[in-house]
């Protein structure tokens, strides 16, 4: 099982590193040539390679064990891609490939390499995977409302410049682009709110926190705040386009750093 869990990696990586590719050129086509849409195959490939892995992981397990970081930041890779497939329905939304593909390759090898274990606390240990599988989850969504942003500033700066796209697929419009990032916040900020909530409990629990759990805990209130803050000013005072696309890279960055910590915290306790 050991082999067949490794040659299964061994092709998602291949097949998100050629999806990737594969869109990256789809983006920087020239428009009128025709689109083969061989990014979106392969990236199903990669996703059923994916899926196998963990098919495997699971089956290895035997569900004697609650999963770990590394088990559920490669499940959430699953749900960006499985929630790209489901959005790429949409007119125009195929270019998002570009981002997710990248997205997917990153999280699969690093759960594969990363070498977190959940502390043991005084608490339910499904409890404490309920509060990391809802911040990873949250992430995701909030990452792929982070691509829909960046595509937005892309599309909105063209436009501005009044210069026609250079790419052969056609661009999501402005306001796709702005609805689909405002559900995707939508989406996250539950699981989000649940993991500040539980992660507050837990972080009562352990008393004097160390430096680095201290700015962990910290960047993650930062950016549920920045998620916060984006959906009021829309609700209450109708904010949109350009101003929440930079609050929500804002939150993708304060995220992105939670995990850097998460994936470095081996390297520093190994120095200290």
């Amino acid at each position: 099982m050991e082999i067949l869990a490794t040659i299964a990696f061994s092709f998602g990586v291949i097949a998100y590193s050629v999806a990737s590719t594969l869109y990256f050129l789809e983006l920087v086509r020239p428009v009128g040539e025709i689109r083969t849409g061989l990014g979106a195959r392969v990236l199903v490939a990669g996703a059923l390679c994916h899926a196998f892995h963990l098919a495997c992981a699971v089956f290895a397990s035997g569900l004697r064990t609650a999963p770990g970081v590394q088990f559920l930041l490669s499940s959430a890779a699953l749900v960006v891609v499985g929630s790209f497939f489901v959005l790429r329905r949409r007119r125009g939304l195929e270019s998002l490939g570009a981002f997710v593909a990248p997205l997917a390759l990153t999280f699969l090898v690093a759960a594969q390499f990363l070498e977190v274990q959940l502390p043991a606390l005084a608490v339910s240990r499904w409890l404490l995977v309920l509060h990391v599988a809802a911040n990873l989850l949250g992430l995701s969504f909030v990452l792929l409302a982070g691509g829909t942003s960046s595509f937005y500033l892309v599309v909105e700066g063209r436009l501005k410049s009044k210069r026609r796209p250079s790419a052969g697929a056609r661009l999501p419009s402005l306001d796709e682009l702005d609805t689909l990032g405002h559900r995707l916040l939508l989406a996250g900020f539950p699981l989000l709110t649940f993991g500040v909530v539980s992660g507050g409990v837990f972080f009562a629990q352990l008393g004097l926190l160390s430096g680095v759990s201290f700015a962990r805990a910290v960047l993650g209130y930062v950016a549920w705040g920045l998620v916060a803050g984006v959906l009021a000013l829309r609700a209450s005072f109708g904010f949109s386009g350009r101003r929440t696309a930079y609050g929500t890279l804002w939150s993708v960055a304060c995220l992105s750093l939670v995990l850097l910590v998460y994936v470095l915290r081996p390297l520093w306790d190994s120095t200290t």
